[in-house]
């Protein structure tokens, strides 16, 4: 997914609580240096409250003054934010942010269950991807600013039309999903222009703790915060105890040699083997091998790192380039809150294609 919606997720079910309507506002273009890029976004109540942050406080006061106006109006609107000019003026902060954002601000109601914030909610925790695409401009009378329209994922594999969304629209999805990022199209429907915002959605990332020792809980507690779904399993029975994973999404007693039967495992984005017994270890890795989990973090030295992957013999050059040990960022990292911080930003790194390098130093020049 574009941007982790896991505050979405959160306020969409205690929304649903009460019959108060909110606004979506949703960045979809950039330029520049920006807070936030394309896709992410943040929910306005009346009240002003806001959950979610797009500028770092930046144009945030303002989007509430225009989103007063979405809810007496009902209309949604599209604002441009342009931080770039050097003059102290701008937006009267003197922000220095050198870049713009194109806003869309759409009213969600409640009589029709926040669309299209339950979409979201709903393929974020299915497993299912695919493309949101929003029109934020047209002339189409039948097409209005603010209309939502979702293509699951065999749709925009498949060749073939499904459905009743326009050829053009499915086309320009299509377009989005093979680029990988968020896109801005103009589709003509009917000799009509209709502009639309195209966002890939994509399920919650999910984690696999192979061992559910006491440093698998903060693992746990900091995958859940950057809303991970997480799944723990352990092949000894005491330690697979919901009161000690309270917020864990599934917690499985599971011998090694039973896991493929019983997940999943092309599902998951990421594992930790962390059972602190190398024979144990070594019997989860013979049935990982086999699987298509792009990142596999190993707990200890390199030299048990090799152990384990000659363990695999023939099957170790199949999966060597995605092992990772010892699994996580070289932070200086003593405590298990430590190690715990360090593996998921080594996980996350790894997965966004980055080092994990401080991100000042290339503007750097010692003397």
């Amino acid at each position: 997914m574009t941007c982790n919606p896991h505050h979405l997720i959160n306020a969409y079910w205690r929304l649903r609580n009460n019959t108060e309507n909110v606004v979506l506002a949703t960045i979809i273009e950039t330029l520049g240096s920006t807070y936030q890029k394309a896709g992410a976004r943040m929910l306005i109540a009346d009240s002003g409250e806001l959950n979610g942050l797009l500028g770092g406080g930046c144009f945030e006061r303002d989007l509430v003054e225009q989103a007063h106006t979405v809810f007496e109006t009902e209309n949604p609107k599209t604002l441009f934010y342009d931080m770039r000019s050097p003059d102290d003026a701008v937006w009267g902060l003197g922000l220095g942010c050198n870049g713009a954002v194109r806003v869309l601000l759409q009213l969600l109601k409640a009589d029709n269950d926040f669309h299209p914030l339950n979409r979201i909610v709903e393929v974020s925790e299915s497993h299912t991807a695919g493309i949101l695409a929003t029109v934020y401009e047209s002339d189409h009378p039948d097409y209005s600013i603010g209309d939502s329209f979702f293509l699951a994922e065999f749709e925009l594999d498949d060749l073939s039309q499904k459905g009743n969304t326009p050829v053009s629209i499915t086309k320009a999805a299509k377009q989005t999903w093979r680029r990988r990022k968020p896109t801005l199209d103009t589709c003509l429907i009917d000799r009509h222009a209709v502009k639309l915002f195209f966002d890939l959605m994509r399920p919650s990332a999910q984690l696999l703790v192979l061992g559910a020792g006491a440093d698998a809980l903060p693992v746990v507690q900091f995958a859940k915060a950057l809303g991970w779904r997480v799944t723990i399993v352990d092949h000894r029975p005491g330690y697979i105890k919901p009161e000690r994973f309270p917020n864990i999404d599934a917690l499985l007693h599971s011998m090694p040699e039973d896991l493929h039967e019983r997940l999943p495992l092309d599902r998951f984005d990421a594992l930790v083997l962390m059972t602190h017994s190398i024979e144990y270890d070594e019997r989860y890795l013979r049935i990982i091998a086999a699987s298509r989990i792009p990142f596999i973090g190993l707990l200890g030295p390199v030299h048990r790192r090799d152990r384990l992957l000659d363990s695999l013999g023939g099957d170790a050059p199949n999966i060597a380039a995605k092992v990772f040990g010892p699994v996580g960022l070289d932070i200086g990292a003593e405590t298990p809150e430590e190690i715990a911080l360090s593996i998921m930003a080594g996980i996350h790194a790894a997965l966004k294609g980055r080092d994990g390098g401080q991100l000042g130093i290339k503007d750097c020049h010692p003397q």
